[in-house]
This record gives structure tokens, C-alpha cells and sequence, in this order.
């Protein structure tokens, strides 16, 4: 549509007799604002205007077209009727698209004209550059961090706030700066605008290597505490994830715009989004809210019955990027008599509602079916619920929460579109209704174990530890060439663009997607290594002839690449087998296993058949495999990834067991990314992971490709597996076909023998052996 360019300067802008003397004009298409300076609503000149003795200032507005529904309403910088105080963002509309691959600095000169507000985005964009570093390159053990070599002993949150607060001061333009971290505002020396971030928001979950982000909101001048959204100049995130992406938006600008950080250092544009529509993804935050809060258990209930699709990480960063990415879905955090909010206004709440509102999105926040934006800031430490997504879809979050969709709302939206978004389900169960199946689970108390000797050392490369655990040759070789090949994929999922699954590199010399990128990687390191004999990967599930001699390979080379545009971490999942045959064997015979997970980190996962434990190797900045942890048990403990979880409108059982994760408050955490979604039982030692089947649905988990070498993990790691419908073993189960697929659970003792007492009505003798 028509565009408008204007930039604004901090003084009175002259009127027409009709109009006071700060206020300018705006052009008001739909419910989205086209900025300009015209009385007659054609083409505005230049006008010259005074503020205070012998100032002299003027207002540039070009107004390039006008169309017949826009209306004329004074306002000021911020929205509002009329200007106040003295300080006024300057910022830009472009009259034309911004060039995809430009770079962050090219990007603001054109679009933004005011130079410190150029200045404060290039530094938030510096400093995520640098948190990045120390995210990618920092072992974690819940959320306290080292350097794997212990020259960092903060927390890397702390790490991030830190950054963040040094670059502010620095800059120059920074009037206070605030953080989750160190609510006080504090002076930072500069003039211009004040910054509220959230350093690192999901720092609790950065040990699981899921994806984490910095959320920022920039205000101008040196007032936060009595504002709203409405007065941001600006804000943005940064997702730290297999790639490092920072999403930004600006008052009065159209779209959010994401750039990706680069191999040249530079930020690139990446992708501009301007519509949120319909699609069922949901992100539910505060799930255990369902038990006292009726109207979230109806809304939950609602998204399950209409088969939404789940993601939801427990990182508010990457779950409502997803909303960006994919364009369509809804996030949701609530609060209950028993919860009390937890999203604060100034860190989160506003500087997101920027970024989705700008996007084409809506925000319903506070509990009054108001924008995010629209709600004032009596507090740093002011908390909120919201809702984030589509137009139509928090529209039905408002329907379910509160009686009643807003009128703001309604007013974007046809009678047509309303109807539906306050229909009911065509099934009225709720999630939680599924009652536990007679006789009740009781859990098994288990025989102590001894703990097992490992004798490599934290801290050894790959090479060290592998002369220590792997006596053969052989197979060391084959270890080595898939971390090899790991590294080289993970470098390539870093520096694409993603679209879907079709994934480029920004300066287009990448034409594959990111998955056939990834199996071509490994086969061509399988082919040159000389001991593999055949190899095959669920891109290619035919097994070819890799002119070696030794053992033989199945990999799935990017599992979790359907998601792998939206930033979440992804993963490899791979087997080995001695010798050249696969179909006939079972998980026993696999001699080695392991998983890459691409997440904020890059880190090898591995285990052997004749050498205890699960074992970490992390990427560091030298290209070397640094030992970082060893998995020899998983506890119990309520946390859960419910994989296929439409299999609970026709799987009775799948039905009881979720309820039950529900009710006894479980935590929720489903990337849908297997290999993330396994990993993080390693890394918290504890929880489950199920995927089942339904008469509607059919199994999607292949047993070479993935279910076997994930199931020596888990078991190598303390835990258990149970598959393929029969209660037995994931490594038990013969491989009759390589593209033979199953259900699975994995998870500690505990879980996968609830598991099975709820999918099959008791649990298995081999399990119960391992009972006092």
C-alpha cells in the first residue's frame, strides 16, 4: 500500500487554525497507522514552525497517496492526541521494502533517521553478538555456567547482564537502563533514550541447550515508570538458537524485520514479517494453571480437541518467535488463584507486544482485554498475564478467558471471522477429565546400582576420551567422521536462511534444503573414512555401499528440521552397527550411538555398548570436541514432552496419562524436536518423553533411524525405553525393515513404568526385575 516517509524533529509542529499547535496529522488506514502531516490529507508541505524564543525548526512529511476510507485524527509521537514533553523519537516508513540480505547498519540508515536511535539499536545488536559468544561457549549445569576451561565462574545470565550494561554506558545515547536482573534503574551517563532488557529470558532452561533470547524495549528520554507501550521508539529480541537472529520493530514502522548474524560478524537481513494469520499452533505458558482456572482448562481443552499443534519450550523468546516465523498461532501465560504472574511489563511484556502488533499480530494483556501496549507502567517490577498471536486468535482467548471479545478487536475483524473465533469445540472433554486407570500405578522402588567407574576425564577432547572408552580403531574413526560431519552441519544450519524446510544462505550460494545439506555432509564423510561399510539416512533410507570395511551407519540427519526456520534446537540421531548389516539386528548390537544437538550450543551426545554412561563433548571456538559431562542417571522428577498428543482424542490411555502429567502439575517442555526434546532428560536427569500411536494416527518414529540409538542413550544414561506397543525395550525390538516405525517412551525407571501401567494396564516383568 502507500507508503509515507516523514521524520520528525523534538519541537511544535505549526498548524492550521483548526489544530493545536503541538499536535501533527496521521493517516489511519484499518486499524494500522500510515504516518504523515497533512490537514487536507494530499500533499503536505513545509512548514516553519517555532519552539521558545529564536528556535526554529521544520516538519518534512511526504505523504505519497491517499486512499478514499483513511480518516484524519491529530496525534503525537507516541499515539497519543497530543504531544508531550520535550524529547520525540525519530524514526522512519520506508516508502519501499527493505532489500533482503542488506545489513543491520544499511537497514537503519535507510529506515530510521534519528542517529542515536540507530546508535542504541547497533549496540543492543553488539552486545547480542558478544552474549552469543558466551551462550555458544559456556558449560552449564542448571543455570550456573562455566567456561569449559573455568575462566568464567557468573551465572550466564549474569554474564548477559553484564554485557548488556557495559555496552549501554559505553554508547553514549543511554539516559537509565534496567534489567530483570537489576530492576533499579540506573544512570548510564548518555542522553537520548533508556532501555528496559530481560538479559538472558529462559536462563533456566540454557543448560538443556533449547533455544534462549534477550528481550529490549527502547523509550525515549529518561522516563520508563509511567509510560506504556504506546511511547517505545523501539524494541526487539534476540533468539540465540542453531542460528543468532535479532528481530527488531519500530514505532510506526510495518513489519518486524529479522537479521541473521553472519560469518562476516555483520547482521543480515533475513526476513520481514507484516501478518500473523490463522494456523493451529499453541504455546501454552502456565499449564498448571488448568487446575484452578477454569476458563484457561475450557481454552487448553479447546486447542487439544481442534488438534493445535504443540511447541512450547518454556522460553518466552523462541515460543513467540515461532508466532513470527511460522505467521500464524497463538502463546498464552495466565495466572490462577494458586499462580501468580510472572511476565513483567517493561522487560517482556511491552517490548514483545511492539514486535507482534507490528507484525499483524494482536495483544490481549492484564486481564482486561486490552492491548499490551495500552497498558501503563506503575511499576519496573510490574507482572502481567497476556496473550500474543493472530487477530482471531486472541480473539478466542478473550471469548474463553473473559465472556467477551474487546470491541478493539472485533473491529478488525468480519462477522464472518468473529463467529468462528468464539465457536465452540465440536468435542466438549477437557484435558484434565481422563481418569486414572484401576488399580492405581504404584511406583516400584528400585534396587540401588553401584556406580559405575568412568575413567576419562572431564575436560579431554574427543580424541582423549575415545583412546580411553574405545579400545577398537575402527570405530573410533567412525566417531570421529560423524563428529566431523556434525561440525560442518552445524556451521551450515548457523548461516541459513529458512523458509519452511528450503533453506539458502543469505548471499544465495546455498540452494538446498538445510536437511539434504545435512545428508549430504554425512555421506560424503561416511564415503571418505574408509571403515564404513554401508550407511543409510532416513532422507535415503536405501542402504548404500560406502566401500569400507568395518561398520555400518544409520543416521537421520536433521531430525526436527520442519522447525528448523523457527530457531528451535534441532538435532542429528545416529547408529552404529559392527559390520554390513542392519535389518536382522536389534539395538543390542548397535556398538555406539549419539545425537548432535544444534542449539544456542553445539554439543555431541554419545554412548557405547561396552562402556558406561551417556557423554557430552561441546563445540568450542577452536573447532575442537571438549568433554563436559557424563549421564549415569535419571532420577524421577515431573517434567514431560508429550510427543503426538492428538493421539489423546481416540487413545483412551495416551488420554489418562497426559491428564495425569497435567493434574500432578508436570512441566511442560515439547520443542517437537526429538533430539532436544530427549537431550534435556540427560542435562535435568530426570523426566519422560512419549510419542504413541491412535487409530487416526499412525506411528512416525523410525526404529533404525531413531528410536534404537536414542534408546542406548537413555539406557547408557540410567534410564529406560518402552516400544513398539509391547512393553519391551527399544533395544529389543528386531529391525525387520529400515523404514520400520514404532511408539516410544523414554525416560527414568519411574516414568516409563507409568508409562506402560497406563498405556497397557501393567508394567513389564523386565522392569519390575530391577524392583526391591
Amino acid at each position: 500500500r502507500p507508503a509515507t516517509q516523514v521524520a520528525f524533529g523534538s519541537v511544535a509542529v505549526a498548524r492550521t487554525p483548526a489544530t493545536p499547535a503541538t499536535a501533527v496529522y496521521a493517516m489511519v488506514e484499518e486499524p494500522s497507522q500510515t504516518w504523515g502531516a497533512s490537514s487536507s490529507g494530499k500533499v503536505a508541505g513545509v512548514w516553519p514552525v517555532a519552539l521558545g524564543v529564536g528556535a526554529m525548526a521544520a516538519l518534512f512529511s511526504f505523504v505519497l497517496g491517499k486512499k478514499q476510507n483513511q480518516t484524519m485524527q491529530p496525534v503525537d509521537l507516541a499515539g497519543n492526541d497530543v504531544l508531550s514533553g520535550e524529547h520525540v523519537a525519530m524514526f522512519a516508513v520506508a516508502s519501499a521494502k527493505a532489500k533482503i540480505g542488506c545489513t543491520l547498519d544499511e537497514f537503519m540508515k535507510e529506515m530510521v533517521p534519528d542517529a542515536k536511535l540507530r546508535l542504541i539499536m547497533s549496540t543492543m545488536a553488539e552486545s547480542g553478538r558478544t552474549i552469543d559468544h558466551k551462550v555458544k561457549t559456556a558449560s552449564c549445569g542448571g543455570t550456573a555456567c562455566t567456561n569449559v576451561f573455568g575462566d568464567e565462574q557468573l551465572a550466564v545470565d549474569m554474564l548477559a547482564d553484564k554485557v548488556l550494561f557495559e555496552g549501554l554506558k559505553h554508547c553514549g545515547v543511554c539516559e537509565i537502563a534496567c534489567s530483570e536482573e537489576n530492576p533499579v534503574p540506573l544512570e548510564m551517563g548518555g542522553k537520548g533514550y533508556s532501555v528496559c532488557f530481560d538479559p538472558l529470558d529462559g536462563s533456566s532452561i540454557v543448560d538443556t541447550n533449547f533455544s534462549v533470547g534477550t528481550i529490549f524495549g527502547v523509550w525515549p528520554g529518561n522516563k520508563i515508570v509511567g509510560t506504556t507501550g504506546r511511547d517505545l521508539a523501539a524494541s526487539g529480541i534476540i533468539v540465540y538458537g542453531p542460528r543468532t537472529v535479532l528481530c527488531i520493530a519500530f514505532k510506526g514502522l510495518s513489519g518486524t524485520f529479522d537479521f541473521m548474524l553472519q560469518d562476516d560478524g555483520k547482521w543480515h537481513l533475513s526476513k520481514e514479517t507484516t501478518k500473523i494469520g490463522e494456523g493451529k499452533l499453541f504455546a501454552p505458558g502456565n499449564l498448571r494453571c488448568t487446575l484452578d482456572n477454569p476458563e484457561y482448562l475450557k481454552l487448553i481443552s479447546y486447542y487439544n480437541n481442534e488438534q493445535y499443534t504443540l511447541r512450547y519450550t518454556g522460553g518466552m523468546v523462541p515460543d513467540v518467535y515461532q508466532l513470527l516465523i511460522k505467521e500464524r498461532g497463538v502463546f498464552t501465560n495466565v495466572i490462577s488463584p494458586s499462580t501468580k504472574a510472572k511476565l513483567r511489563l517493561s522487560f517482556e511484556v511491552a517490548p514483545i507486544a511492539l514486535l507482534i502488533e507490528s507484525a499483524g499480530g494482536a495483544s490481549s494483556c492484564d486481564g482486561k482485554c486490552v492491548s499490551a501496549l495500552d497498558v501503563q507502567i506503575t511499576g519496573i517490577d510490574q507482572r502481567t498475564q497476556v496473550c500474543y498471536g493472530s487477530r482471531s486468535e486472541v480473539a478466542r482467548f478473550e471469548h474463553y478467558m473473559y465472556g467477551g471479545v474487546s470491541s478493539r478487536l472485533a473491529s478488525w475483524m468480519s462477522p464472518e471471522e468473529l463467529a468462528k473465533a468464539t465457536a465452540p469445540s465440536k468435542l466438549p472433554k477437557m484435558i484434565t477429565d481422563a481418569k486414572d486407570p484401576a488399580p492405581a500405578f504404584k511406583a516400584p522402588v528400585w534396587k540401588s546400582k553401584p556406580a559405575p567407574q568412568i575413567t576419562a576425564k572431564i575436560g579431554d577432547s574427543l580424541e582423549e576420551f575415545l583412546g580411553v572408552a574405545v579400545p577398537d580403531l575402527k570405530l573410533r574413526r567412525i566417531m570421529t567422521t560423524m563428529a566431523d560431519s556434525c561440525r560442518a552441519i552445524s556451521h551450515k544450519v548457523k548461516t541459513a536462511a529458512t523458509t519452511g524446510t528450503a533453506a539458502t544462505n543469505v548471499f544465495g550460494d546455498e540452494q538446498l534444503a538445510v536437511d539434504m545439506l545435512a545428508d549430504k555432509v554425512l555421506f560424503e564423510g561416511l564415503q571418505h573414512c574408509d571403515v564404513c561399510e554401508i550407511a543409510c539416512s532416513e532422507e535415503n533410507p536405501v542402504p548404500l555401499d560406502m566401500g569400507g570395511q568395518g561398520y555400518s551407519v544409520c543416521f537421520d540427519p536433521l531430525d526436527g528440521s520442519s522447525i528448523v526456520d523457527t530457531n528451535f534446537s534441532v538435532g542429528t540421531i545416529f547408529g552404529v552397527w559392527p559390520g554390513n548389516k542392519i535389518v536382522g539386528t536389534t539395538g543390542r548390537d548397535l556398538s555406539a550411538s549419539g545425537i548432535c544437538v544444534y542449539g544456542p550450543r553445539t554439543v555431541f551426545c554419545i554412548a557405547f555398548k561396552d562402556y558406561p554412561g551417556t557423554h557430552d563433548f561441546l563445540l568450542g571456538d577452536d573447532g575442537k570436541w571438549t568433554y563436559v559431562k557424563t549421564t549415569t542417571h535419571i532420577g524421577d522428577g515431573k517434567m514431560f514432552a508429550p510427543g503426538n498428543l492428538r493421539c489423546t482424542l481416540d487413545n483412551p490411555e495416551y488420554e489418562k496419562l497426559i491428564s495425569y502429567y497435567i493434574r500432578e502439575q508436570y512441566t511442560l517442555r515439547y520443542t517437537g524436536g526429538m533430539v532436544p526434546d530427549v537431550y534435556q532428560i540427560f542435562i535435568k536427569e530426570k523426566g519422560v518423553f512419549t510419542n504413541v500411536i491412535s487409530p487416526s494416527t499412525k506411528a512416525k518414529l523410525r526404529l533404525s533411524f531413531e528410536a534404537a540409538p536414542i534408546a542406548l542413550l537413555v539406557e547408557k544414561a540410567g534410564g529406560a525405553s518402552s516400544c513398539d506397543g509391547k512393553s519391551v525395550s527399544a533395544l529389543d525390538v528386531q529391525i525387520n525393515g529400515i523404514d520400520q516405525r514404532t511408539q516410544v517412551c523414554f525416560g527414568s525407571r519411574t516414568e516409563v513404568a507409568r508409562f506402560e501401567h497406563y498405556l497397557y494396564g501393567k508394567v513389564s516383568d523386565r522392569l519390575l526385575a530391577e524392583a526391591q
